[in-house]
């Protein structure tokens, strides 16, 4: 009995492999992700070295210009966030390393021959002959800014609480060494 039994599963195993053909193909392996591409690169920072009239500067000036019109939208975009009850938080982390980006290079944004006399510039004469006044703000900014990069990567309240601090000493600058808005 045994035997006929052992010698029915033998044949039926046999006739059902014979009949299903080849063994089943693998399973196709995931498609590895698709990477996103990489974010633009920046446009060069105007940069010169200290001391060094560079050799086009009104080409110069606008570069730094548009610098800070783009660090400008980066506050605002802080600023519109500060209000709100829940930020943005990535969108504010992301703004925050950008201004201290540009606020690491700033010293070099006022080189001499990049002053008012070069042409349309908000940018006060005293930043040339007052430069150590202008450095030891910018110093203060920097120390702020990295606070706020800190706070940012922390929550919204520690973001929330560092924010005016760090626009005070934008403020310190500007009410200086920045020509006021003409109407």
């Amino acid at each position: 009995m045994k035997i006929k039994l052992f010698a029915a599963t033998a044949v039926l195993v046999l006739g059902l492999a014979a009949c299903g053909g080849e063994p089943p193909a693998p399973a196709p392996a995931p498609a590895a992700p698709v990477a996103e591409a990489p974010p633009p690169e920046p446009a060069p920072v105007a940069t010169a070295s200290v001391g060094e009239t560079p050799a086009d500067p009104v080409a110069f000036m606008k570069t730094r210009h548009d610098n800070y019109k783009d660090l400008g939208k980066n506050f605002k975009l802080m600023s519109d966030n500060n209000k709100l009850p829940a930020p943005d938080m990535a969108a504010v982390t992301a703004a925050a390393a950008k201004v201290k980006e540009y606020a690491g290079q700033m010293g070099t944004w006022f080189p001499p021959g990049t002053g008012p006399e070069a042409g349309e510039t908000k940018a006060k004469a005293i930043v040339w002959t007052e430069r150590a006044d202008f450095d030891a703000k910018l110093a203060d900014l920097q120390t702020e800014v990295d606070k706020l990069v800190t706070a940012a990567g922390t929550d919204a309240a520690a973001f929330k609480a560092q924010f005016g601090p760090t626009g005070g000493k934008c403020k310190a600058c500007h009410d200086k060494f920045r020509e006021e808005e003409k109407k």
